[in-house]
Order: C-alpha cells, then structure tokens, then sequence
C-alpha cells in the first residue's frame, strides 16, 4: 500500500509506504504521478523498505485471515503445523503487550469446546 502527501492545490507530492498525518491519503502505484514519484525515489535500499513493510502488512492480513477462519470453525488452529502455531501465538503475545491489551492467548473456554 502507498499512501500521498498532498499539496495545497491537491497534488500528489509525496508517497510513503506508510499511513501518518502528512502520508493520508491511499493512491495506487498505477497512477502516472505516483509512478513518476516512486522512479524518482526507488533506489535498492528504499525498494527494499517498501517490500519489508508490504511484507508486515501482509503478515497481519494473514493473521487476521486465520483468526477469521477459526472463529468461524472452518479451521482448527491445531491443524496448522507447529512451527505456524508457535509463531502466530508469539505474535500474539507481543502484539498484546504492545498494545496493552490483556486477552488470554487461547481464550475462553465453552462449554462445546470440551474435550471430553
């Protein structure tokens, strides 16, 4: 995802790979501004950064996807492999401290989810 900084007139004058106060506004890598922007701007270092920070917002739609889906008990979380286990709840954990939130790791426990 791109996002412009925009001039008074409107213009697109900057692009990040980043939302904040300055970089708001999505645009696409298609526009011929944006293109022309990010010619001027992309060297290997900074392509670089734009894949690095695709690749974290990616990793979240993932997380999210599979959140959705065991909510929805179209998967277990079990089925995974454990190395994805082991990653998706150490994700977890540390997005949770980050963001002070105190929800367990597994959750609630119903009473259909019994074992026995």
């Amino acid at each position: 995802m791109l996002y412009a900084k925009i001039n008074a007139s409107g213009h697109v004058i900057d692009v990040a790979p980043y939302q904040d106060d300055e970089y708001n506004q999505l645009v696409s890598p298609h526009d011929p501004f944006v293109a022309d922007i990010l010619a001027a701007k992309l060297d290997q270092e900074s392509s670089q950064e734009l894949l690095t920070s695709s690749d974290q917002d990616m990793m979240r739609v993932l997380e999210d996807l599979i959140d959705l889906l065991t909510e929805k008990r179209l998967i277990q979380f079990t089925e995974l492999p454990m190395a994805a286990q082991k990653k998706l709840l150490s994700r977890k954990f540390v997005r949770g401290i980050h963001s002070g939130n105190n929800e367990t790791l597994i959750g609630e426990i119903r009473d259909d989810d019994a074992l026995i």
